[in-house]
């Protein structure tokens, strides 16, 4: 927080105006000179983050405070993604069920069909939902590494 309100100052105008040539896009190395307290700090909560002290000190440059995931995250993502798996295959035998459906002519079957494809419907937009947020958080990840 400390280095975030310093860049703050800086560019609020407490401090010369130094011209920088611009870089090419892409990631440079820059040495920081700090006690060895704070280098310690800086290695254990980028550790805690899942980010190298680079992308952590880059988060807190763009005035993001990267929190740790929590510890039961990687379990959270493995249920979802094992859940999300049974659902797909209920979803194909909800399918393949409702393809025989269709071949019946009983009228009787008709209740029976809709709810089954309501059902088959609902399995779909979940699974699109939990397929979107298991690619954000993979994307989220890798961000932080």
């Amino acid at each position: 927080m400390a280095l975030v309100q310093a860049l703050d100052a800086e560019s609020a105008g407490d401090r010369l105006d130094v011209s920088v040539a611009p870089v090419s896009a892409g990631t440079i190395k820059v040495t920081l000179r700090v006690s060895a307290d704070h280098a310690v700090r800086l290695a254990r909560r980028a550790r805690v983050a899942e980010m190298s002290q680079g992308a952590y000190v880059s988060a807190l440059l763009d005035g993001d405070c990267p929190v740790p995931l929590p510890e039961s995250h990687d379990a959270a993502v493995q249920a979802l993604r094992g859940s999300t798996d049974h659902l797909a295959v209920l979803g194909a035998d909800l399918n393949a069920f409702v393809r025989l459906f269709g071949h019946l002519p009983n009228a009787e079957l008709q209740p029976y069909r809709a709810s089954v494809v309501s059902v088959a419907e609902d399995v779909r937009k979940h699974l699109a939902l939990a397929s979107a947020l298991i690619a954000e958080v993979r994307a989220a990840r890798r961000g932080r590494r």
